[in-house]
């Protein structure tokens, strides 16, 4: 039984550690955008409206922990994709995986996926315009036109449902009819990097409005090829977005959107850290440094369509989203990364489409508010993979294993919420979720050279029909408070749930090819304030969240292992503050502390690297941190701006500090990440319509590791991947 006096006692300690820490960073940040820059039209000032739990609602008393990043902020801080947005929140974090453009393995509050097959789904949902949009390989894209960006932590199954059990990132386009006119952007830099934005909007008559927005980016790679190969890590990446809107009266309209990317870069994945039968400081284990004498490259396209139908009246509002979503990467990896074949080809694709549809009801009579939806996913994924061992292990003919499989998930949802206001001051809210989830996977393991060499490395010849139905409620209910007119408190319960999850991947047996389904329950409580004339806003939050069957895919070396850890305990305390110093100066910034541990799991793999001869394949990870949960994390900003004769001189500074964290569980130093601590900074002018800025992206050039795993099967006992090196350009953008 938990003790709710000791773990609350520990959180409040914790809270004032973070206060302190924040204080002495003089820093802030509902998201890095409490306020609009510092120019911007209108009241600085005004209070911020979100849609995380899918009705429009101040951010003051929205009863969750929630960042909102409004557009001004993703432009004023340079930022480019989701990657870059996860410093503006505390305990959000994402990790490049072996590829972040396939794998962009996310973590909120210490809980994140190995997304590396199609059998598995990740814990985070990221919607676009309402819209879910599936698989990893569709997470790395521009933030292209972007109204604002909103990050909701913890489960979210009640409004959101499926792969939320994390918590939410909800991105929102800006619509049709906002900003007529024109704007461009262009930046150029180092490593040759070219980036051309462009964004038109028009509203052709009073019931019609259209809006284009394109970017195209390319940069030569950061890792550099020691044979004068193709550096890796490049650039190549065009992202798109068409709207149109149709408002034939005031209370009906409708919203199609078009938008998609084509990815042609030169991925690292890695770089082999340490390789079979080489010395332990050979010259490509150099961080930043690749060799590989067969190609790395990418072929990634993604493209969605929805339609948006809204209806309103004085009491209610009626909303329908309609989506269908395609995407497809193939790819080509030298495992080794070296002037060795101890992999002659390594290829992968996955194919993937969906289909989804949500309909909601809002609205409210007096004190009582009430949503209520009905929501319906069909997705059918599709992998084709080949794995060939080379020369340089002693095997003749270069013989391949191919791995090809299938999933088919159909999910339907039925959901609801009341939110009652008992007084003036106090609030009530409940809400509850039906989920029925199917799912059907095929895999096929086979060595098609038919050698046998395979079965003694350990991957035998299978076949693989798995079959799931998975039924579920998620609750949730808060209660909030104002001490204030603009303070409050609340607590919040919520429950969140992710269906069983397959390996359609490298499998080294018949065992570990399914997982069941986890399930969180979760307990916060928080505190959000406006003070000092509204120039200050202050948001805590207190949580502890137990999770059931957590799943957890593993790279052991020779395969991929899947399993549920019996179950795992996140407690942690965060907080954002904004600052509005005077009409020149915001201050902005935010801190957490985490404890994400394994509260029970003794079947846990362990990585072949580590196996002493004669040792065990599993140990005992109870107790053990959690994959890419850092203990702490802080983030601070600075933002002036100095009118002169010609215009407005603008500045922006911003750290970004984590603590270590491990990629795998048995908390093995080999598989670890050092703290880091990231300076940026960007210094420009504004004239007019006209914008020119030159900027600098980890200013002190820190070299990091963003993931390692083992794969000793294929000679390569660990692979390292890094963060980008210190990169600087200027930007030249205006809007007409």
């Amino acid at each position: 039984m938990i003790n709710w006096g000791y773990r609350w006692k520990g959180a409040l300690r914790a809270s004032a550690a973070v206060g302190a820490t924040m204080g002495a960073m003089m820093t802030a940040a509902t998201g890095s955008s409490a306020w609009a820059a510092v120019g911007d039209e209108g009241d600085a000032r005004a209070d911020i409206t979100v849609t995380a739990r899918k009705v429009p609602e101040p951010l003051l008393k929205a009863p969750l922990a929630v960042t909102s990043i409004s557009g001004d902020t993703i432009v004023a801080a340079g930022l480019q994709t989701i990657t870059d947005l996860t410093r503006m929140a505390p305990n959000v974090d994402i990790s490049g995986g072996i590829a972040g453009q396939l794998q962009g393995q996310i973590s909120i509050r210490g809980i994140s996926t190995l997304v590396r097959n199609i059998g598995l789904e990740t814990g985070v949902g990221i919607y676009v315009d309402g819209v879910y949009i599936g698989r990893p390989e569709n997470f790395v894209q521009h933030l292209l036109d972007v109204d604002r960006v909103e990050i909701a932590r913890g489960p979210q199954g009640t409004e959101y449902g499926k792969n939320t059990i994390a918590g939410v990132v909800n991105v929102q386009t800006k619509q049709p009819d906002a900003d007529p006119g024109a704007s461009f952007r262009l930046d150029a830099g180092n490593y040759d990097y070219r980036r051309a934005e462009g964004v038109l909007g028009m509203r052709l008559n009073d019931g019609v409005s259209v809006r284009g927005a394109v970017a195209y980016a390319r940069q030569d790679g950061f890792y550099k090829h020691l044979s004068g190969g193709k550096d890796a890590g490049s650039t190549d990446l065009l992202t798109w977005r068409l709207s149109a809107k149709y408002a034939p009266t005031d209370q009906l309209s409708f919203i199609a959107r078009w938008e998609g990317l084509r990815d042609r870069g030169t991925p690292a994945f890695f770089q082999a850290d340490a390789l079979a039968g080489y010395p332990a400081d050979f010259p490509s284990r150099e961080p930043l440094h690749v060799n590989n004498n067969r190609p790395n490259w990418l072929h990634r396209d993604s493209q969605g369509v929805s339609l948006t139908a809204e209806w309103t009246s004085d009491a209610v509002t009626l909303t329908s989203i309609t989506a269908y979503r395609d995407s497809s990467y193939n790819a080509a990896l030298d495992d080794d990364q070296e002037q060795v074949d101890f992999v002659a080809a390594d290829n992968f694709s996955d194919d993937s489409h969906f289909f989804s549809q949500e309909l909601r009801l809002a609205g409210g009579t007096g004190k009582l508010r009430y949503l209520l939806g009905v929501y319906y996913f069909d997705q059918m994924v599709r992998t084709d993979r080949g794995i060939a061992l080379g020369a340089n292990t002693g095997v003749p003919g270069e013989p391949m294993l191919t791995t090809k499989g299938s999933v088919k998930t159909e999910s339907g949802a039925l959901f609801g919420r009341l939110d009652y206001e008992l007084t003036d001051r106090l609030s009530l809210s409940a809400g509850l979720r039906y989920t029925r989830e199917r799912k059907r996977a095929h895999f096929v393991q086979d060595d098609a050279s038919g050698t046998g060499i395979f079965t003694f490395l350990g991957f035998p010849n299978l076949t693989f029909d798995g079959r799931s139905t998975d039924d579920d409620l998620s609750p949730s209910a808060t209660i909030s408070y104002a001490v204030a007119p603009d303070a409050n408190v609340y607590a919040r319960f919520s429950r969140g749930f992710k269906s069983a999850a397959y390996n359609v991947d490298l499998a080294s047996s018949l065992g570990g090819l399914d997982a069941s389904p986890e399930k969180a329950t979760s307990y916060e409580i928080g505190f959000k304030a406006l003070t000092l004339d509204k120039r200050l806003r202050l948001n805590l939050a207190a949580f502890h969240t137990d999770y059931d069957r957590l799943q957890v895919s593993q790279v052991l070396g020779s395969g991929l292992a899947l399993t549920n850890a019996g179950r795992a305990r996140v407690e942690g305390v965060e907080g954002e503050l904004s600052l509005q110093l005077s009409s020149r100066l915001r201050l902005e910034g935010n801190a957490a502390v985490l404890d994400a541990h394994y509260k029970r799991f003794d079947n846990c793999g362990v990585p072949a690297s580590l196996i002493p001869p004669g040792g065990d394949d599993y140990t005992d990870c109870t107790g053990n941190d959690l994959v890419l949960a850092p203990h702490f994390t802080g983030y601070g900003a600075v933002n002036y701006e100095v009118p002169v004769s010609f215009g407005t001189i603008f500045a922006r500074a911003d750290v970004d500090h984590r603590s270590a964290v491990y990629f795998e569980p048995t908390n093995s130093d080999a598989f670890k990440s050092d703290p880091r601590t990231l300076v940026n900074l960007r210094l420009g002018l504004r004239h007019g319509q006209w914008d020119i800025a030159a900027w600098v992206q980890n200013l002190t050039d820190k070299v990091y590791k963003t993931y390692a795993d083992d794969r000793s099967g294929l000679g390569v006992f660990r692979t390292a991947a890094y963060g980008a090196p210190r990169t600087y350009g200027v930007s030249l953008s205006a809007a007409f």
